[in-house]
């Protein structure tokens, strides 16, 4: 996983590089957030060939609000610069495979 910023990922969006942002919003006394972070970095090991965003919500509060954030962990997934999919629960590997 990568730390980025609010403004990375306003630039990310932006310039739309890639056409999929995958982005894990978390606050580090999380403990959901600490094993939703495990099962993303499996998932990642496996499609090693996608990276995945990581946003600390506490230093970053205005993309809560311009997201509408409800909680964390929150994972957003971006295509083409817009929101494809959000996911608030993690129950599992195959969970965020079939989405």
């Amino acid at each position: 996983m990568v730390e980025v910023t609010e403004k990375m990922i306003d630039w990310h969006l932006l310039t739309k590089k890639d056409t999929i942002k995958i982005y894990f919003c978390y606050t580090p006394l999380c403990g959901t957030c600490k094993l939703a972070k495990q099962m993303l970095e499996i998932w990642n090991q496996k499609y090693s060939n996608t990276t995945i965003y990581s946003v600390n919500i506490n230093v970053n509060r205005n993309l809560a609000m311009k997201w509408q954030i409800k909680s964390v962990p929150y994972l957003a997934v971006f295509v083409n610069g817009l929101k494809a999919h959000e996911f608030y629960a993690f129950h599992s590997l195959e969970t965020l495979n079939a989405n």
